[in-house]
């Protein structure tokens, strides 16, 4: 796996700060990725306005609550139908799955995600966004573990030790 690096996706909400992950080489972060490429497809449209809604609810009003998520190994995926419910989405079977990384309630780290078409993470549009989303957190909670970069106190933001906020991994 290549280097990457954690930037602020939504600069301090109210309660949360959400983070995205962006390969050195790319000019754009996970999260934007998912998002354009699925805003082509019409039929994704609202799905696609109901999570950025979420994130936006989940930034400002309630925080990485765990009801929102759905576990998924060693990373969570969004939306859970109780998070769909929060902001009044009528949904049995939401079409798209956005994985991300719950550090705190006040600290949420999204990569990338796709379109659901198996029953699990593992298979179909989403199985590639499921490993590689697994990778990025397995990465981000080993430098946490090994004391490479730090939740800072408030649990808003990620930083190396020596204080430096752009955090490559």
């Amino acid at each position: 796996m290549s280097s990457f690096e954690l930037v602020i996706y939504d600069s301090l909400g109210k309660k949360c700060t959400l983070y995205s992950v962006r390969w050195q080489d790319s000019e754009l972060n996970e999260t934007d990725k998912f998002f354009l490429r699925l805003q082509e497809n019409e039929k994704l449209n609202k799905p696609l306005t109901d999570l950025a809604l979420l994130l936006e609810y989940i930034s400002e009003e309630k925080g990485a609550l765990e009801d929102f998520f759905r576990f998924e190994n060693q990373a969570q995926a969004l939306p859970s139908n109780r998070a769909l419910s929060e902001i009044e989405v009528k949904t049995r079977n939401f079409p798209l799955r956005l994985y991300c990384l719950k550090l705190t309630d006040n600290l949420l780290i999204l990569f990338g995600g796709g379109e659901k078409t198996a029953n699990t993470a593992q298979e179909g549009k989403t199985s590639m966004a499921f490993h590689e989303a697994n990778l990025f957190a397995k990465r981000i909670l080993k430098s946490l573990q090994d004391k490479d970069i730090y939740i800072t106190t408030d649990e808003r933001e990620l930083r190396y030790f020596n204080g430096d906020i752009e955090i490559y991994l």
